[in-house]
């Protein structure tokens, strides 16, 4: 006779259940944590507050005591993760740490591209200057260490600092959008040589750059490097 254990209908495992703010803990950091877990695991299109509470384990106007909308909430997500900005400790010339600067104001928006997206969607400039303070007196100072007038300082960080961002941006789109690379692949390769031999010939160089995001970024960066070097050295 078969044992009941054998004849019992098997319980499929339920599923895991994220965990629940404990009752009585809700507070803005707490509220930030899970934001920003959202915004990296579903985007900044598919955020909302609904989402949010539901992830907390509470009622969507618990949420509104501590912030008052989705952009206040966005404002303060997009302002802890700046603040984790540290500027490297590299050592070496003026233009090295500039490099080590750049590359780490580009990593840190790579791994966080909704904020990315909320910082490059801002149309107000005292947002930007709240947020990224250290890391714009930091690249200012190296600048002016570097011999830089005031008027070339700011100009040179604020062609370094769209440089950073913007390339960030197209890479965190790139990865979104694999399929991209494909599309421009087969648009390349149906261009008619007799008209466009320079992109027919480069081809494979252009597709290189457009999948090695990190490595076009540190190219151009070196470019425009190449350039603040020879305008500190002196008068044009």
């Amino acid at each position: 006779m078969p044992s009941e254990q054998s004849t019992a209908t098997a319980v499929p495992p339920r599923p895991a259940r994220r965990s629940r703010a404990p009752r009585g803990s809700l507070n803005p950091d707490l509220i930030l944590d899970h934001a920003l877990r959202l915004l990296d695991e579903k985007g900044l299109d598919a955020f909302s507050m609904r989402a949010l509470a539901e992830d907390l384990g509470v009622g969507t106007m618990a949420l509104y005591t501590y912030f008052r909308g989705k952009d206040e909430l966005f404002r303060a997500a997009r302002d802890r993760v700046l603040a984790t900005y540290t500027p490297p400790s590299t050592e070496g010339s003026w233009d090295q740490r500039l490099r080590s600067a750049c590359i780490a104001v580009h990593e840190l928006f790579i791994g966080r591209p909704a904020v990315l997206r909320l910082l490059a969607e801002s149309t107000a400039s005292d947002d930007f200057l709240d947020a990224a303070t250290s890391a714009m007196d930091r690249m200012l100072s190296l600048l002016l260490e570097g011999g830089l007038g005031p008027e070339d300082a700011a100009r040179a960080y604020g062609t370094l600092s769209r440089f950073t961002i913007g390339s960030a941006l197209r890479e965190v789109r790139v990865c979104a959008r694999p399929e991209a690379v494909e599309i421009f692949r087969s648009r390349i390769a149906a261009l008619p040589r007799d008209r466009f031999p320079a992109l027919a010939d480069l081809a494979p160089e252009l597709l290189l750059s457009t999948e090695s995001g990190r490595e076009q970024y540190e190219y151009g960066l070196d470019l425009i490097l190449c350039g603040i070097r020879h305008l500190a050295s002196g008068p044009a």
